[in-house]
C-alpha cells in the first residue's frame, strides 16, 4: 500500500475554469500524469484523476464514489442542479434496475435498425450542401445529425430538432456568454414538450408507435415498468448526450483530421478504416472532458488520501492519452490504432448507453460526407464553447469540394 501523502498536492493549472477546456488542456494533462497524478483543485475544491487506472478503478466502485450529489465539476457562483432519479444521477441498486428498463430501448438490434434512417438523414445534409459557400462545420453540418435522431427516437415531429438543439445548447453552455436562451427557461420548456410526448403514449394516442418512448413506456422488468417522471429523466438524458457528444465527435474527429493531413490522406484513400478512425477520434478528442464523484468513505489513491465527502474528477482526456496504456504513442493522432481501450464514453456502471448509437452515427457520417466531400478546408479559427464538461465547438468555418 503506498505511504499516504501528509498533504494535498495541487495544481498551478486552472482545471475548474472552461476556459481551460475550451483550450489545449493536453499539455497540462501530460504534466499531471508525470508529476502529481492525483491533484487537489483548492479553489473549488476537487480531487483530479490524470491517470487510465484510477478513472477506471472510480467508475467500477458506484458505492464507493456515489453519482447523487453531481457530475460536474463544483462551481460554487453555479450550482449543479441534480435530478433525482435521473439514470446519471443514481447508484446501485437503483441505477441497475432502471438500466435494465431502458436498455429495452438501445438493444443492439434497436440501434442496427436505426441504420437506414441515419443514413437518410446524412444524405439529406450532405446532398443540401453548397460546395461554393463557406459553412459553420458544427452548427450546419455536425449537429444536424444527432439533433434529428432523438426527434425520429423520441417520436417527435421532424421540424422540432432545431428546438432540441437550442434546449441542448442551453443545457450544457450555461458558462458561455453566446448562448442566449437561458439554461432555467430551456429547462422549463423541453420539460414541457416532453411531459406531451409522454402523456400521448400513456393515452393509447400512439398505439403501434414503435419509437423509442414508446417502447420504454411499454418496457416490464420483473414486473416493474419506467414512471413518467423516469421517462421525463431519460428524454433528457438522451436529448443532452445523445446531442452534444456526438456533434462534438464529428467536429472534433474532422478538426483532428485536418490537422494531421496524413492520416486525413489515409483515411480517404481506404474508407474501410473508418470505423477505427472514429475509435481514434473518441480516443484523441475525448468529447466529454469528465465526470465527478463524491467519494462516500475514506481512501488512498496514489497516496493521496480521499476523504469521505471529498469530490473526485475523472479527467477522461488524460487518461486517454496515458502513456501507460497507450504506449510511446499516446499523444499521436493514429487512425490504425488497434486495440484502442479508450474511455471516452466512460467505464463501469455508468457507462454511456447510446455508445453504440453514437458509434454508427458517426461512420455514417464520414462514410457519406468524405465520399461525396473527400476535400474540407478550414477557412478559418475553431472556437470552443465555454464550458467544463463538454466545450465541444461553436465556430467552424469550412469549405468542401468534391475533389482532394
Amino acid at each position: 500500500m503506498p505511504t499516504e501523502s501528509t498533504s494535498r498536492p495541487t495544481s498551478a493549472h486552472p482545471l475548474h475554469s472552461p476556459d481551460f477546456y475550451a483550450g489545449d488542456p493536453y499539455p497540462a494533462y501530460r504534466e499531471l500524469r508525470d508529476a502529481t497524478p492525483v491533484v487537489w483543485n483548492d479553489v473549488t475544491n476537487f480531487w483530479a484523476l490524470t491517470k487510465y487506472e484510477d478513472v477506471r478503478f472510480v467508475s467500477g466502485h458506484p458505492l464507493l464514489f456515489s453519482s447523487t450529489h453531481g457530475i460536474t465539476i463544483p462551481d460554487p457562483s453555479q450550482p449543479e442542479p441534480v435530478q433525482e432519479g435521473n439514470l446519471i444521477f443514481t447508484d446501485p441498486p437503483r441505477h441497475r434496475q432502471l438500466r435494465k428498463l431502458i436498455n429495452a430501448g438501445f438493444t443492439r438490434r434497436q440501434v442496427s435498425l436505426l441504420e437506414p434512417t441515419i443514413r437518410r438523414v446524412v444524405e439529406d445534409i450532405v446532398k443540401g450542401i453548397d460546395p461554393s459557400r463557406e459553412y459553420e462545420f458544427a452548427e450546419e453540418i455536425a449537429a444536424p445529425l444527432p439533433t434529428r435522431m432523438i426527434a425520429e427516437m423520441l417520436g417527435a415531429p421532424p421540424e422540432d430538432w432545431e428546438k432540441f438543439r437550442a434546449w441542448s445548447d442551453a443545457a450544457v453552455g450555461t458558462a458561455d456568454p453566446d448562448i442566449e436562451m437561458d439554461h432555467l427557461v430551456a429547462l422549463g420548456e423541453l420539460y414541457e414538450y416532453f411531459t406531451e410526448l409522454i402523456q400521448a403514449r400513456r393515452s393509447g394516442e400512439t398505439a403501434g408507435r414503435a419509437d423509442l418512448l414508446s417502447i420504454l413506456a411499454a418496457a416490464d422488468v420483473d414486473g416493474e415498468r419506467l414512471t413518467d417522471a423516469d421517462l421525463l429523466n431519460f428524454s433528457f438524458l438522451l436529448l443532452v448526450a445523445g446531442n452534444e457528444t456526438t456533434r462534438n465527435l464529428i467536429a472534433l474527429g474532422t478538426v483532428a483530421l485536418l490537422d494531421h493531413p496524413e492520416q486525413f490522406a489515409m483515411l480517404r484513400s481506404n474508407p474501410t478504416l473508418v470505423t477505427c478512425a472514429v475509435e481514434e477520434m473518441l480516443r484523441f478528442t475525448s468529447p466529454v472532458t469528465h465526470m465527478a464523484r463524491k467519494a462516500t468513505a475514506d481512501i488512498d489513491i496514489r497516496g493521496q488520501k480521499i476523504k469521505a465527502g471529498d469530490t473526485v474528477v475523472m479527467l477522461y482526456g488524460a487518461a486517454n492519452r496515458d502513456e501507460e496504456i497507450f504506449g510511446p504513442t499516446a499523444e499521436e493522432f493514429d487512425i490504425t490504432r488497434n486495440p484502442n481501450p479508450h474511455i471516452a464514453f466512460g467505464a463501469g456502471e455508468h457507462a454511456c448507453l447510446g455508445a453504440q448509437l453514437a458509434r454508427l452515427e458517426a461512420r455514417v457520417m464520414f462514410e457519406v460526407l468524405l465520399g461525396t466531400y473527400p476535400s474540407i478546408e478550414l477557412t478559418g479559427d475553431v472556437t470552443r464553447l465555454r464550458a467544463t464538461m463538454v466545450p465541444g465547438v461553436k465556430r467552424m468555418p469550412v469549405r468542401l469540394g468534391a475533389n482532394a
